[in-house]
């Protein structure tokens, strides 16, 4: 039972992590179990994220898809503490626009090279632990060239 506990208590951080929708439902046995989808009629909405909420963003996600509708305000527990925005967390640095392109173009030359050099190749092979070239069969070549044309398609669109 403890386990089974745990496992809820880590579906729903990682379900507030990703900004899911969580529901949950009490079984005709008294147990509670929660989804990403309404399971019953007595299913109910569980709100994951933390900061002010608008009024288009309250209620389940029916009443938050019809127009003009504004679902009530979730109950918050007693004594809870007011919900607060946090300031969003920077992002890491990554590659620019500009650098993701380039890597891009070298990946689409590379790859318009190999399949260039795969079909003016009478033979083709890999080298083996030793160092020494193991030959490919016509089935190996075959799947080789095919591999060199989808990467082509991938890099170069």
């Amino acid at each position: 039972m403890q386990i089974a506990r745990c496992l809820v208590l880590i579906a729903l951080l990682t379900a507030a992590a990703h900004g899911a929708e969580v529901y949950r439902s009490k079984n005709s046995d008294g147990s509670i179990t929660y989804s990403d989808r309404p399971t019953s009629d007595n299913s109910e909405f569980v709100p994951t994220t933390q900061g002010p909420r608008t009024a288009a963003a309250q209620g389940t996600p029916a009443q938050r898809n019809r127009p003009g509708a504004q679902a009530p305000a979730a109950p918050r527990p007693t004594g809870a503490a007011p919900e607060t925005a946090a300031p969003p967390a920077p992002l890491p640095p990554g590659p620019t626009a500009a650098q993701l392109l380039e890597k891009r173009q070298k990946n689409c030359d590379i790859a318009k090279e190999r399949e260039q050099r795969y079909e003016v190749s009478r033979r083709l092979f890999k080298t083996n632990d030793k160092g020494e070239r193991e030959y490919l069969d016509d089935k190996a070549v075959a799947e080789a060239k095919a591999k060199a044309a989808q990467d082509v398609k991938d890099w170069c669109g």
